[in-house]
């Protein structure tokens, strides 16, 4: 039984609450967190007492405060969308005072039916589906049109109903840019992307924010920006920790291997990349990894993959050969995408160890799976590191083997 869509999603994981409203507790504590506010500078600004606010913030507090003005006062304090508090259709400077102007009074606001959601959601996660296990042309097809669909809907909507629409094409946009990264159009990913992150940003929405910016922090990596990379990575921390344990995951592992890039051979920022993985693979052994509708795979295959990365960098080839040992055990069948990653990461291990044999094995396994699942992207990094052994052994017979293979 596929769980229930509730209309405030758009802006937050809520439960509900009362009156087809989402649970007050839960906005007010993750828009006070969003703030950045404590507790006591929210009780001095709006004159309340802090064991007022503390009762509000409760995940037990179902029901909205009785006083529209102090429904009022909250949502201005903490930025809260009117909606979300039954402010629906009042322009808050209007209440200013606290009352109303002559004729203005709380309406009904227009929301997408959860049928419509329901539809785009499932379209959005056939094209992800395709994307991982299949090939990248397969999922662009499977998107194309209801993206279309959803485009058009977006521009006739207004009010909550736009931002539901908007907050699709924020996730549809995010797809996009993975798939124009793998055909290598990086140009294109990075302005999908950037626009995800201008949605996201606009709703305030956590989840959405984090999972835009792990996507464009994984671009900045792909075009060697580290530093961008890295800050998109630190950017998104307190947004990841707003965010369900999938995403969560995902966006500590991304900090790691941003940070790794950088490290060089300074050990505190070696070890500070570390603890930021092994953050990740704690969330990925203990945390809920029911999905989360970000789509993204917080396991721990990937997360020693890239840690192994980052280990092979600094020399530590010892502990990144350990790391890969973890990756290929906790390795999902399915998940072909991350069978070529392992591959590519142990050949980069065996050949700054050069041990050509062992990278050219990797390599040729590597690029037969690129090859049948068309990712273009993996197949250039294998004849990236082809290159290097046959620049550090022109003669070996393996070099030469992964050559055929290369040209045929």
């Amino acid at each position: 039984m596929s769980k229930p869509y509730y209309w405030w999603y758009v802006y937050g994981q809520f439960g509900p609450g009362e009156h087809n409203l989402p649970c007050l507790g839960e906005v007010v504590a993750y828009y006070l967190a969003f703030s950045g506010l404590s507790k006591e500078e929210l009780a001095r600004d709006l004159n309340w007492t802090e064991r007022y606010i503390e009762m509000l913030k409760s995940s037990r507090n179902k029901d909205m405060p009785k006083l529209l003005p102090r429904r009022i006062l909250l949502a201005k304090a903490l930025h809260i969308p009117p909606i979300l508090l039954g402010l629906s259709s009042i322009t808050l400077a209007e209440w200013s005072d606290g009352t109303p102007s002559a004729g203005v009074a709380p309406g009904t606001e227009v929301i997408a039916s959860t049928e419509t959601m329901q539809f785009y959601e499932k379209m959005l996660a056939v094209g992800w589906e395709l994307y991982y296990t299949s090939s990248v042309q397969k999922a662009a097809e499977s998107v194309d049109m209801s993206f279309h669909m959803l485009s058009t809907e977006f521009a006739h909507a207004m009010g909550v109903k736009k931002d539901q629409f908007d907050a699709m094409r924020c996730r549809f946009y995010q797809l996009f840019s993975l798939i124009e990264r793998d055909r290598m159009n990086n140009e294109k990913s990075l302005e999908y992307e950037n626009e995800a992150v201008v949605i996201a940003s606009r709703l305030k929405n956590a989840e959405l924010i984090a999972s835009a910016l792990l996507r464009r922090a994984r671009i900045y990596i792909r075009l060697k920006e580290y530093v961008l990379a890295l800050k998109d990575a630190e950017t998104l921390l307190p947004y990841a920790d707003l965010s369900r344990d999938p995403l969560k995951g995902k966006c500590y592992q991304m900090a790691g291997e941003a940070q790794g890039y950088l490290a060089g051979n300074t050990l505190a920022l070696q070890e500070k990349s570390l603890a930021y993985f092994n953050k990740a693979a704690q969330i990925a052994r203990k945390g809920n990894l029911e999905p989360d509708g970000s789509f993204v795979k917080t396991d721990l295959t990937s997360i020693y993959i890239e840690k192994a990365e980052a280990l092979t960098s600094w020399k530590r080839y010892g502990e990144a050969h350990n790391a890969l040992a973890i990756a290929r055990k906790n390795l999902s069948p399915e998940l072909t995408r991350w069978e070529v990653n392992l591959l590519l990461a142990e050949a980069s291990t065996y050949l700054a160890q050069d041990d050509v044999e062992s990278c050219c094995h990797s390599l040729s396994e590597a690029l037969g799976i690129a090859r049948a699942i068309s990712l273009p992207g993996k197949e250039e990094r294998v004849y990236r590191l082809y290159e290097l052994c046959k620049s550090n052994a022109p003669e070996h017979t393996a070099v030469s083997r992964l050559e055929k293979q290369l040209v045929s």
